[in-house]
């Protein structure tokens, strides 16, 4: 036999080893080992696997939404500020902007915000999924670059996801429309980026 087939031979030889050692485990340590790597608490939540779906169009982020609220997994969410326009023009820091980020168990994060469809006091409203600014700035805060000024608000509570995602569906499926000085006169059927989060989360009491 040529030293190549031998190696074949050997190789085949330590593989049916290690089988039969393993068989030899306990069957309770087995599914022991298989719930454990199965387990959601098992996997490390980095908060740093952003996935890069954007959804804009609302019909299809309700259908989203929903499979997140159906699906088996635990969900966690958190509310974020940060500067409303691009941290180069600084006279701007004052205004701000809030969005939520969904946390799904496995490490994925999405952010989700509400938008006028239009840069102006009054205009039609959406909410997207994964918004450019929010991802971006959000992933320098965790990466300990802050020129965004982003800030993790409500931070004290428990916050429902569940609940605060079925809210929002119901927001967009009531159609309201974005208006910037909502948080000074509130107006019926409108919201902003700050007060969309104020009439849809939900505080674990």
């Amino acid at each position: 036999m040529n030293n190549q087939g031998s190696l074949l031979k050997n190789y085949i030889f330590n593989v049916n080893k290690l089988i039969t050692r393993c068989s030899s485990f306990p069957i309770g340590l087995t599914l022991l080992l298989l719930i454990f790597i199965s387990s959601c608490s098992s996997i490390p939540n980095h908060a740093n696997i952003v996935d890069d779906k954007e959804i804009e169009n609302q019909s299809d982020l309700v259908i989203f939404l929903d499979e997140i609220i159906n699906s088996e997994e635990n969900i966690s969410i958190e509310v974020f500020g940060r500067k409303a326009f691009s941290p180069r023009f600084k006279q701007t820091s004052i205004l701000t902007h809030s969005f939520y980020l969904i946390n799904l168990c496995d490490g994925r994060y999405y952010t989700l915000s509400f938008s006028g469809t239009s840069f102006s006091f009054y205009s039609d409203g959406y909410w997207f999924l994964n918004k450019e600014n929010d991802i971006s700035s959000y992933k320098l805060f965790i990466e300990g670059n802050n020129i965004w000024d982003v800030t993790n608000l409500y931070s004290e509570y428990e916050i429902d996801a569940y609940q605060t995602l079925e809210n929002i569906i119901y927001i967009i499926k009531t159609g309201a429309n974005y208006y910037y000085l909502d948080h000074y006169k509130k107006k019926q059927n409108y919201l902003n980026c700050n007060t969309a989060v104020a009439e849809t989360i939900v505080i674990n009491q």
